[in-house]
């Protein structure tokens, strides 16, 4: 007998809680790159440290209709294995730069503020890369184990 081996029958419910929370995170943090108040500062700042602008829009972008996806199960495999590159992205941008970058107060303040406004203290503020590392290894789980059968992939049959 495995060890806790009856929860096995719900690895569907689990993996859909999973992607749920991983596709709300996404979301959550696409949404201000696309239509926050402080998209402009953030589009600033990104700009500063040599991420162009088309590319911080693409990112928003994934993250918000990825997310969708991710909560769908829709796509899980792809929109995870993007995800897992722009995680692998992220954390070489913070080790190689944005660790030694501190925005300048007025910029760093009002991006804190729009947040904190927007997300009602979700996004907890500013951290390390380890975010980002949970982030990429929950995404090699979805691209390895796929939606599960709660999903609209297994619904489909992609």
């Amino acid at each position: 007998m495995v060890l806790l081996g009856f929860l096995e029958p719900h690895m569907g419910f689990a993996l859909l809680m999973l992607r749920g929370a991983l596709g709300l995170i996404m979301v959550v943090h696409g949404a201000p790159k696309l239509f926050g108040p402080a998209r402009p500062q953030m589009r600033a700042s990104m700009s500063q440290i040599g991420v162009p602008p088309l590319l911080f829009d693409s990112v928003g972008l994934l993250e918000f209709l990825g997310g969708i996806f991710l909560i769908a199960g829709f796509l899980t495999r792809i929109v995870a294995l993007l995800f897992a590159l722009q995680m692998i992205g992220t954390i070489i941008l913070y080790v190689s730069v944005l660790g030694r970058w501190v925005p300048p107060p007025e910029i760093m303040s009002q991006m804190v503020a729009n947040s904190r406004r927007v997300m009602r203290g979700f996004i907890s503020g500013v951290g390390g890369w380890e975010f980002d590392l949970l982030i990429l290894c929950v995404s090699v789980l979805l691209l390895t184990t796929g939606a599960g059968p709660i999903s609209l992939d297994a619904a489909i049959n992609i």
